[in-house]
């Protein structure tokens, strides 16, 4: 099974995480990669995943996994 990649156009990096969008409560999820490619998902690479920024008014919800 091929490595999914960051959604961000011109990044190769490997994906890590999912983020999914709820418009109507102006709200962004991030959390691990899902287990299958979704078409209204967007994986991203740990940069990005950092960077992540949403519009004014919007929260973000971050998902961490936990590690033993």
């Amino acid at each position: 099974m091929r490595d999914r990649l960051c959604s961000k156009v011109g990044c190769a990096r490997e994906a890590i995480s999912t983020l999914t969008y709820d418009y109507g409560d102006q709200m962004a999820a991030l959390g691990p990669l899902g287990r299958a490619s979704d078409p209204h998902a967007h994986d991203l690479c740990a940069q990005h995943a950092e960077r992540l920024s949403v519009p004014r008014g919007w929260v973000v919800v971050r998902h961490e996994t936990l590690r033993a």
